[in-house]
C-alpha cells in the first residue's frame, strides 16, 4: 500500500513538471562574473531572459527586487533549494538576449559605472551560441543532451562583466529656498537621498527630486517644482548635482467638494476630513484626510485630490481646490464563521496573554451608516474551550458563549473626535483558572488622534460585574467595579504590522474611585516602550521594556476572598507570561504560583493570581528568508510578584527561536522558549513552576511554545 502512494505521488508530480519544446534551448541558469560591487538578483530583475525558477532561502534584500527600485548593492546570503517543477522552462531567444547585453551595460551605466561593459558571455551547450534553435540534419544528432526523447535541451549561461571604476558625486548644491525657515530648509535638504562620495545613481536622483517636491507641497507650496542638471567628469570620474527649487507661491485651500455620494448628505464626510476654506495647504493634511475618511468603515474607497488653481496665463494663483470622491460600500453586513483562538484575549479594556485555548463559531451583523456614518455591529461567538493550551479536549473542555455589542460614533463634539458604547457578556470559563462566570462589561469611551496618527488619546468610563457560576473556596468572589481608563499611544514605527524601524510608547493607566460592595479603590499604571532598528541582510533588531504597578487603597474585606483583597480584580490584575509578553512561560503563568496552598491547585489546572508589580524586557533579531516566510531569535525576561516593589533580581531570563509567514492579516508566529535554568534569580535558587512548563528534548529542558498571529511586539 505504501508503495502504490509513493508511486502515485510521482506520478503527480511528473504530471507538473514542464517541458522544454523540441527544438528549444531551456535557460536553467544565468550567471553573472565579475559583479562586486552591486547586486546581481538586482540587475536580473531587469533582464527579458530569465532563468527556471527556484525556492530559494536569500537572508538579505528584497529576495524579489524590482527593477530600477533601490537598493541596488544589497548583500544577500542565498541558497537554491529545488526547482519549481510546475513553472515552464523560459527559452533563449537571440534577439532578445542581445537586448538584454546592452540592457546591462546600460543599467551599469544608470548606477553610476559608465565604464561598465559585458566582456564575453559563454553558452553550455557553446551550440546555443550561434542558434537560439536546436538544428538537426536529417539523420545527424542534436548539438547538445536532450532532456527527454522530445526535449530541447538544458542551458546555461554565463555573463563576463567588468565593471570598472563608479563615477562618485563630488558636490550636491541646493538654491531656491534660501528665504525657507531653518526647519523646513532642513526638511527639503534631508530629502535628498544623493551622497556625496557616493556613486550616482539616476534612480536615486530622480527619487531624491520627487522627494523634495512632496517637501515643497508639504510646506504649502502646491505649485512648487524642481530642476536639476548633472555634470560627469569622465576623466576623475566625478559628478556635480545641482537642483534648483522653484517654490511659486504660498497656497491656500479653496473650495472642498464631495462627489460620488449620491443623495446622502456629505455634513460627516467634511467634518471628518476637517479640512476648511483660507487654510494653508499642505500634504500631510490631505493625506490625513483620506486616512480618517476611509476609517469611517462605510465607504469602498476614498480618494482625496488636490487641483491648484491657474490664471489664464497658467500662472499659480496660490489657491488649491480639493475634491474628495468617494464610492460607498454597503451599508448592511454579516456573516457566520468558525475560528480558533490561543494564547491570548482581549476585553474591552486590556488584551492579555492567556492559557485557554478555544474553537468557536460567529455570527456578525454590522450597520455600517445609520446615519452620519455612525456604526452597529453585534458579535456572538458560541466556543468550545479546552482546559490546556494544547487543544487536548479529551482532558476535558467548557463551553462558553461571548456576546459583544458596540455602537460608534464619529465627528463627535468636533471632526476627529469618535466616541463609543460598548457592551459584553463572556459566559464561560474564566482565562486564567477555568472557573465558570459571568463577565459583563459596559464601556463608554472617546478617542481622539493627533499628528497624522502617530499620536492617539483614549479615554473611557467602564462597569465590569464578575458572577461565578461555580462555587468552589478556592475561587475568587463575585465582584463588581466601576473605573475610568486612559491610554496614551505615540507611534513612530514605520509599518504597525511588521516594522523595521522606529518607535513606539504607551501608558494606560485605571482609576476605581468609587467605594462599593464587592470592590476595590485602586489605581493602576502599565507604561511601555518598544523600539526597532533595521541591521544588514535586511533584519530587524527589535527591543521593549515594560512596568506595570497596581496600587490598591482600600477593598471590601467582608464580601471579597482573601486573594482578591490583596491583589485586585480577577480581570485587571497585573500578569505575565505569553507569546506578547514573556515566551518562556504560557499564557499568565509568570511570577509566584502563590503563597496560599489551599487555593492553588497543581498539575493542567494549576492556577496563578498574579501580582501587583510587573515588569517585563525583550530583544529579538528578526531576520527574513523569503518574501513570505522569516525567522527569529528572541530573549525574554521579567517578574511579577505579589510585593509592593518591583524585583529586578528576578530575571527569569528564556531564550528561544522562531518562525513567521506573513498573511495579509499579519504574521502567523510560532515560538519556542526555553528557560535558562542559572538565569532565573541573581544570587539565589530558581523558584518553583506551575503546570505551564513544558519538558523539550526529552523532558529535560524546561520552557514553552506558542502560536498565533501578529508580532510578540
Amino acid at each position: 500500500m505504501a508503495r502504490r502512494r509513493c508511486i502515485c505521488l510521482l506520478l503527480v508530480l511528473a504530471s507538473g513538471c514542464k517541458t522544454i519544446p523540441e527544438d528549444a534551448y531551456g535557460i536553467d541558469r544565468i550567471r553573472f562574473n565579475g559583479m562586486e560591487q552591486l547586486d546581481p538578483e538586482a540587475l536580473r530583475a531587469c533582464l527579458a531572459s530569465q532563468e527556471r525558477d527556484r525556492v530559494t532561502f536569500a537572508f538579505g534584500t528584497s529576495a524579489d527586487p524590482s527593477c530600477g527600485v533601490p537598493p541596488f548593492d544589497g548583500k544577500r546570503v542565498s541558497f537554491d533549494l529545488w526547482r519549481k517543477l510546475r513553472k515552464g522552462w523560459p527559452t533563449l531567444d537571440s534577439a532578445v538576449f542581445d537586448r538584454d547585453v546592452q540592457r546591462i551595460e546600460r543599467w551599469y551605466r544608470a548606477r553610476g559605472y559608465y565604464d561598465a561593459a559585458v566582456v564575453s558571455t559563454e553558452f553550455d551547450p557553446p551550440a546555443a551560441a550561434n542558434d537560439d534553435r536546436i538544428i538537426v540534419a536529417p539523420g545527424g544528432q542534436a548539438p547538445c543532451d536532450r532532456e527527454g526523447a522530445d526535449e530541447g535541451c538544458r542551458l546555461g549561461i554565463l555573463i563576463e562583466i567588468e565593471e570598472g571604476q563608479p563615477v562618485l558625486v563630488r558636490s550636491i548644491e541646493v538654491s531656491g529656498h534660501e528665504n525657507w525657515e531653518s526647519e523646513n530648509r532642513k526638511k527639503l535638504e534631508d530629502a535628498i537621498e544623493v551622497e556625496v562620495d557616493k556613486p550616482f545613481d539616476e534612480s536615486i536622483y530622480e527619487r531624491s527630486k520627487r522627494a523634495i517636491r512632496r517637501q515643497l507641497k508639504e510646506a504649502s507650496y502646491a505649485c512648487g517644482n524642481v530642476s536639476g542638471r548633472v555634470e560627469i567628469d569622465r576623466e576623475t570620474n566625478e559628478a556635480s548635482v545641482e537642483l534648483f527649487v522653484e517654490t511659486g507661491p504660498s497656497c491656500r485651500l479653496g473650495d472642498i467638494t464631495v462627489t460620488g455620494i449620491g443623495s446622502q448628505p456629505a455634513d460627516t464626510i467634511l467634518d471628518v476630513a476637517d479640512l476648511k476654506t483660507g487654510d494653508v495647504f499642505r500634504l500631510n493634511d490631505i493625506a490625513d484626510a483620506q486616512r480618517a475618511v476611509y476609517a469611517l468603515g462605510a465607504l469602498a474607497s476614498v480618494d482625496v485630490t488636490s487641483t491648484p488653481r491657474r490664471d489664464e496665463e497658467e500662472q499659480c494663483t496660490g489657491v488649491v481646490d480639493v475634491n474628495i470622491a468617494v464610492e460607498p460600500g454597503r451599508n448592511i453586513r454579516w456573516g457566520i464563521g468558525a475560528g480558533v483562538q490561543s494564547g491570548a484575549i482581549a476585553t474591552l479594556t486590556l488584551e492579555q496573554d492567556t492559557r485557554i485555548s478555544d474553537v468557536h463559531l460567529f455570527g456578525l451583523f454590522e450597520h455600517r451608516n445609520l446615519g452620519g456614518f455612525r456604526r452597529l455591529r453585534i458579535e456572538d461567538r458560541p466556543k468550545i474551550v479546552a482546559t490546556d493550551p494544547f487543544f487536548r479536549f479529551r482532558r476535558g473542555f467548557i463551553f462558553g458563549n461571548e456576546l459583544r455589542v458596540e455602537y460608534r460614533r464619529p465627528a463627535f463634539l468636533e471632526p476627529r473626535t469618535t466616541s463609543a458604547i460598548q457592551f459584553r457578556h463572556d459566559w464561560g470559563p474564566d482565562p486564567f483558572e477555568l472557573f465558570r462566570r459571568h463577565d459583563l462589561q459596559i464601556r463608554g469611551s472617546l478617542s481622539r488622534p493627533f499628528f497624522d496618527g502617530r499620536l492617539l488619546l483614549v479615554g473611557a468610563l467602564n462597569y465590569d460585574t464578575y458572577l461565578l457560576v461555580d462555587r468552589d473556596p478556592r475561587y475568587p468572589r463575585s465582584y463588581q467595579v466601576v473605573f475610568f481608563d486612559q491610554r496614551l499611544v505615540v507611534d513612530l514605527r514605520d509599518d504597525s504590522r511588521s516594522p523595521r524601524a522606529g518607535f513606539f510608547f504607551q501608558v494606560g493607566s485605571q482609576q476605581s474611585p468609587a467605594k462599593l460592595r464587592r470592590s476595590w479603590q485602586y489605581v493602576r499604571v502599565t507604561p511601555e516602550v518598544r523600539g526597532f532598528a533595521p541591521l544588514p541582510l535586511s533584519s530587524t533588531l527589535a527591543f521593549r521594556f515594560g512596568m506595570g504597578a497596581m496600587f490598591i487603597f482600600s477593598r471590601d474585606r467582608n464580601r471579597l476572598d482573601l486573594v482578591g483583597q490583596a491583589l485586585g480584580p480577577q480581570n485587571y490584575r497585573l500578569r505575565s507570561g505569553g507569546p506578547t509578553s514573556h515566551r518562556g512561560f504560557f499564557g499568565g503563568f509568570l511570577g509566584d504560583p502563590g503563597s496560599i496552598d489551599s487555593l492553588n491547585r497543581e498539575g493542567f489546572d494549576a492556577r496563578n493570581d498574579g501580582g501587583l508589580r510587573r515588569w517585563e524586557a525583550g530583544i529579538e533579531w528578526r531576520l527574513p528568508v523569503t518574501q513570505s516566510f522569516a525567522t527569529a531569535l528572541f530573549m525574554d525576561f521579567g517578574d511579577v510578584n505579589r510585593g509592593e516593589v518591583w524585583r529586578f533580581n528576578y530575571i527569569r531570563a528564556a531564550a528561544g527561536f522562531g518562525f513567521r509567514y506573513q498573511t495579509p492579516v499579519g504574521p502567523i508566529r510560532l515560538d519556542f522558549g526555553f528557560l535558562i535554568p542559572k538565569w532565573q534569580v541573581v544570587g539565589g535558587p530558581p523558584p518553583p513552576n506551575a503546570f505551564n512548563i513544558f519538558r523539550f528534548i526529552r523532558g529535560g529542558v524546561p520552557g514553552a511554545f506558542h502560536f498565533t498571529i501578529g508580532e510578540a511586539y
